[in-house]
């Protein structure tokens, strides 16, 4: 009587999405949305502000949620792609606002910070592309700081870009994104001497 035998998992890198995680990501989107309209009511009553104003806040506040749940969604199905490709954007994104603050006569230690993480953020993506556990760790951590950076800095980011508060938060949401999409295939990056080691036989 054949065994039967059971299928190959499938890759940390795509991963398959239930009904059940399209759900949730929809209902906490709703949610949230729901708990600001509310709250928004209550925080601006006392305050003069047009009715247009209010409007336009809970839109931003809608698109920002919206953008972040789906790239949740996406980093779900292809974290390995989802965590890279935000991280090679946000190099980018860095060494641009690094030339700017340059040519903007903003202080030169924001220029030079900017500059160092958009040259540092997509060497270590490629080298994280090619499987390197030093250059995904490293790439971590970079995201990591600046997500919290760019979360308590949202205030300034919105006065440098001239946007809304809300838009800013964009910024910081996705580089959370990207944190745990790239968390989610760690397992692509353990050290094979180790895990042979565990596997010799105790003497």
């Amino acid at each position: 009587m054949g065994m039967s035998q059971a299928s190959p998992s499938a890759p940390a890198s795509t991963r398959p999405v239930s009904a059940n995680t399209i759900g949730v990501i929809a209902i906490v989107v709703v949610v949230v949305n729901v708990f600001f309209f509310i709250a928004s009511t209550s925080y601006y009553s006392d305050k003069i502000t047009a009715p247009h104003e209010l409007m336009s806040v809970r839109m931003a506040f809608a698109i920002t949620s919206v953008v972040v749940g789906v790239m949740a969604f996406a980093a779900a199905i292809q974290p390995f792609l989802v965590g890279h490709g935000l991280a090679l954007v946000a190099g980018i994104a860095a060494l641009v606002g690094g030339i700017a603050a340059f040519i903007g006569g903003l202080p030169p230690v924001l220029g030079v910070t900017m500059v160092i993480i958009g040259w540092l953020m997509p060497l270590m993506a490629i080298l994280s592309l090619r499987h390197s556990r030093v250059g995904w760790s490293f790439l971590t951590a970079l995201l990591t700081v600046f997500a919290l950076v760019t979360f308590f800095g949202a205030p300034k980011v919105r006065n440098m870009l001239h946007i809304g508060m809300w838009y800013a938060m964009v910024i910081p949401g996705l580089l959370s994104v990207a944190v745990v999409a790239l968390a989610l295939v760690r397992g692509e990056y353990r050290d094979p001497s180790a895990s042979q080691k565990s596997q010799k036989p105790v003497s």
